[in-house]
């Protein structure tokens, strides 16, 4: 069981293809613990996490909503592009190899 709770209201993006569980899961992850998953980036948008499979943590190409996550961060939007493990630390879970 996850050990975090989130601000009530933090939004959690999920973009490329999760390793660890479905996109369906970590969403219902976020929400159990008082978290938020819009469907498409915006300034108010907290973390965009970028899936471990084909990442550009990895060698991987950057996603459209990565690119546009980081424009807006360039324009003063406090967005934060975290991996996937990173997210998995954030509520206490160990990442899957």
């Amino acid at each position: 069981m996850p050990r975090s709770q989130f601000p009530k209201g933090t939004k959690f993006l999920f973009v490329g293809k999760l390793t660890s569980m479905t996109r369906e899961q970590a969403r219902a992850m976020v929400e159990s613990l008082g978290g938020e998953c819009p469907s498409a980036v915006s300034e108010d948008l907290d973390y965009l996490v970028v899936g471990n499979e084909n990442s550009p943590f990895y060698g991987g190409e950057k996603k459209p909503k990565q690119v546009k996550a980081e424009a807006l961060i360039d324009a003063g939007a406090p967005i934060a592009i975290i991996s996937e493990d990173e997210f998995l630390n954030m509520i206490g879970e160990a990442p899957r190899a």
